[in-house]
């Protein structure tokens, strides 16, 4: 495959990198997440990056060029990469440059894993992840005070639920995807799900649970559902289990 080179780009030490179309496909995808591996790059990208050398080549390359930062974060062994502020306006990716955050960035890394997961298995869906759904639906930040795809909390007039992910059916049927891998009290569940209930603009909302806490979960679910029922909108809320073993999100 002939590379197109998009731009050049001026590293710190003072000589040009050529930064090309695939590189740009990189950036994008990457922009997209809060952090993200170079597993999941090289996963994201099989076919179009021959492999995981070339990978780890082109994401040091990156870094050089001050349009990726990279870090060890607590717990994991490998790195993770995430867009500067340089690479945000240089591609014109919308919303705020972003590091990850120190106490969800697990949970982060795992929905990138269930987004590629979701993507096989309905591969027609639109999916829009959380930072692209707050670049359209933060108050304050952007024109629109209308959610697009996060819910109202009813707190004020601005409170706001994001959802880890929505994927778009080719119909414009819209689920909303919620990751569950750490314990939540079952009535706060029950109050989180209750939100996409009322929300006129979600069709329904998929739970991924960790195994070990798949019961809590679809006990929530039932009393979601129950009430859904009750307000004449069937069951909006559907939970199914998430084996993070299988993709290495641990």
């Amino acid at each position: 495959m002939v590379e197109v080179v998009v731009r050049e780009v001026m590293v710190p030490r003072g000589r040009n990198r050529r930064l090309t179309e695939r590189d740009t496909q990189v950036l994008e995808w990457i922009g997209r997440w809060y952090g993200v591996t170079a597993e999941q790059v090289t996963r994201e990208f099989a076919g179009v990056l021959p492999s995981r050398q070339v990978v780890y080549r082109r994401l040091r390359a990156l870094t050089e060029m001050g349009l990726l930062s990279a870090g060890q974060l607590p717990g994991r062994r490998a790195q993770v990469f995430w867009l500067t502020k340089y690479a945000t306006e240089l591609l014109n990716i919308a919303g705020n440059a972003s590091t990850p955050n120190i106490k969800e960035y697990n949970h982060d890394l795992a929905v990138i894993d269930l987004a590629q997961h979701i993507a096989e298995i309905r591969p027609d869906d639109e999916l829009v992840t959380e930072r692209e759904i707050r670049a359209r639906d933060t108050p304050n930040q952007y024109t629109s005070t209308e959610p697009t795809y996060s819910v109202s909390t009813g707190e004020n007039e601005r409170g706001r639920r994001y959802p880890d992910l929505v994927g778009v059916r080719p119909d414009g049927t819209v689920w909303a995807h919620e990751l569950e891998r750490t314990r939540k009290p079952r009535p706060r569940l029950v109050r989180n799900m209750l939100l996409y209930v009322n929300a006129d603009h979600i069709s329904y909302a998929m739970y991924w649970a960790f195994p070990k806490l798949l019961r809590n979960v679809e006990l929530a679910a039932e009393e979601a559902n129950a009430a859904s029922v009750e307000l004449g909108r069937g069951q909006k809320i559907a939970v199914r289990v998430w084996d993070a073993g299988e993709r290495g999100a641990e």
